[in-house]
């Protein structure tokens, strides 16, 4: 769930609605500069479905003592949020096995300590007594990987997907969409740099400068996506800002609450030299 703060109310998201947008730019990614991701199909279900184990938890959310309103995503235990993404990974795994190695690299990369303070990304924060937990849920997605990756290898449709540099700029191309629909979902993030996107599967690489031009139309330079404009909407939820009793107290407030779309428009804006260097011989 992500949350902000607006006047007197809480502007509440659910993280499958912002995985579904990460699933809309990833089948609008391509053009003369960006490569598609490939396999296609595989790399859509990834970003549509990487934060799916949200479903049932955000039909009944819980409170944070802490702060009388609802866990976020990054706020919610670390235990809960283990389960969750392996929720989310025994689901995709049903369907498509090369998308779910993608989204089991993903989930692992939430749990990297370099990650947790940064703006715009969507790390869990990990308390030291916790570390051992988390350690053991990591190796247990790497071995899940491993398995990944030797099912995948025979299959002769999937076999050069595998291969370092796919998956690596595959999960780097993950990563930056996730970052992006955040963007969208946290109106407080200024100005901001996703770094390091892939352009190609050479090693080439471009950092996507992020600008609010006005509240509803952002630029994005160099410009990723087959489209321009890209009119983007995601669903929100309105709920007063106040200290709610117990689980049942907001979550019949959200029960009220009726989803309106916030709109934008994503448009090419001025990269910089640096930004389109990255990457470059």
């Amino acid at each position: 769930m992500i949350l902000h703060e607006q006047d007197n109310e809480v502007v509440v998201i659910r993280q499958t609605d912002h995985a579904l947008l990460s699933g809309f730019f990833a089948r609008e990614w391509g053009n003369d500069v960006f490569q598609r991701p490939e396999p296609f199909e595989s790399f859509r279900l990834a970003a549509a479905e990487h934060d799916n184990g949200w479903q049932e938890w955000e039909v009944q959310p819980e409170i944070d003592s802490a702060t009388f309103l609802p866990y976020s995503f990054m706020s919610i235990p670390t235990e809960k949020h283990m389960a969750l993404y392996q929720h989310a990974l025994e689901r995709i795994l049903k369907v498509d096995h090369y998308a779910a190695l993608l989204v089991s690299m993903h989930v692992a990369g939430l749990y990297d300590r370099t990650r947790a303070t940064m703006p715009g990304f969507s790390a869990k924060y990990v308390r030291s007594h916790e570390s051992t937990m988390v350690n053991d849920f990591v190796q247990r997605l790497k071995l899940q990987q491993l398995r990944l990756k030797v099912d995948l290898r025979a299959n002769p449709a999937t076999k050069m997907f595998t291969e370092e540099k796919f998956l690596q700029a595959n999960v780097q191309r993950l990563e930056a969409l996730d970052r992006l629909s955040l963007y969208f979902c946290l109106p407080t993030l200024g100005d901001s740099t996703i770094e390091n996107v892939p352009v190609d599967y050479e090693g080439g690489e471009a950092d996507w400068e992020l600008r609010r031009e006005t509240p509803e139309s952002i630029t994005v330079a160099p410009y990723p996506f087959r489209r321009e404009p890209l009119a983007v909407s995601i669903l929100a939820r309105r709920v007063p800002k106040r200290h709610y009793a117990d689980d049942v107290d907001f979550q019949n407030a959200l029960a009220l609450a009726p989803y309106a779309p916030i709109k934008f428009h994503l448009r090419r804006g001025k990269a910089s030299i640096q930004s389109l260097l990255v990457g470059a011989d």
